[in-house]
């Protein structure tokens, strides 16, 4: 969105009917995916808008707790260990076509590849379906990494990076036992922000990059570890909306304040929070109906559901 009301847009996702076995890593999964996607429309329009500024839903920190694909979320234990080795020979790829059209971690031209790399590993059982997922998915974390090194650390412009979260549990600042940002919520009526700005340990956060640091090179696993991020919460609209917000903790931007990103954000806010996000959400946001069309296309509107099942 630019100040004189025209915007951008820029769209990318994939559909992919997983054979997925463990159902309770399907949340796990579908979010790596989605922050994936997330990252890519971002990073795809940043660079050729060049903004001054890019604003994420949700904190950025919570991009850190993405967990690594395990192979027996898809297959069998006989091919642990060899399928994320196969998978990290096709970083180059990813990373050298990272915002081709054609490279995604489902893409048919990676596919492929793939498929032909587990064939000659495995023979035929290479071609089984679950293990050309379960290398995909893995896939697919390599390059949501090498997406979030480019966010931080690859935009020559050096735009200001932050997230923005209508939720938050921390309890640092009072250390009580509710949440900050709901005390907040009772006490602040005019527009403003906590201080001081508090550093997050991402040590302390799930560090699932860690076991997969081995397989990128040596120089972007130190700079994803070395991130640094602050957070204040900010009331920057009428009505009673505090945000979590998060930045990244740019060198080029040591002099930063918080109430210039509040300015930016005022500009933009709409009911308390700002508006290009709240449309975004709108759109991607999958819905009943939505999954009323999905249910049709694949054949199952006749399938029985809850009660009916159970006469």
């Amino acid at each position: 969105f630019r100040k004189d009301g025209t915007f951008s847009e820029e769209v990318t996702g994939d559909i992919n009917l997983s054979v997925i076995k463990k159902t309770d890593t399907v949340d796990q999964f579908l979010r790596m995916l989605m922050f994936l996607c997330e990252l890519k429309a971002l990073l795809r329009l940043s660079s050729k808008e060049k903004p001054e500024f890019l604003v994420i839903d949700g904190t950025l920190s919570s991009r850190f707790i993405t967990i690594f694909p395990k192979t027996d979320w898809f297959s069998g234990e006989e091919f642990e260990g060899k399928i994320a080795s196969i998978a990290g020979e096709f970083i180059p790829l990813l990373k050298e076509n990272l915002f081709d059209e054609d490279i995604t971690a489902f893409s048919q031209k990676v596919k492929r590849k793939v498929t032909e790399r587990l064939k000659a590993e495995f023979g035929e059982k290479g071609l089984r379906r679950d293990v050309i997922e379960a290398t995909l998915s893995k896939l697919a974390y390599f390059e949501y990494l090498l997406l979030l090194h480019t966010l931080f650390y690859g935009l020559d412009w050096n735009p200001v990076v932050i997230g923005i979260a209508k939720t938050s549990h921390s309890t640092q600042i009072f250390n009580k036992s509710i949440p900050d940002l709901r005390i907040f919520h009772h006490t602040i009526k005019e527009t403003g922000y906590s201080y001081p700005l508090i550093y997050l340990d991402l040590e302390e956060i799930k560090w699932e990059f860690s076991q997969v640091f081995e397989y990128l090179e040596e120089s972007i696993a130190y700079q994803l570890k070395e991130i640094s991020i602050k957070y204040f919460y900010g009331k920057y609209d009428k009505g009673r909306t505090i945000s979590l917000i998060e930045l990244y903790e740019n060198p080029e931007h040591t002099g930063l304040k918080p109430e210039q990103i509040l300015d930016v954000l005022s500009y933009f806010s709409v009911g308390g929070y700002p508006f290009p996000l709240k449309k975004a959400d709108s759109e991607v946001r999958i819905t009943h109906k939505d999954m009323e069309f999905i249910e049709s296309l694949l054949g199952l509107q006749k399938e029985l559901h809850g009660r009916e099942g159970l006469e």
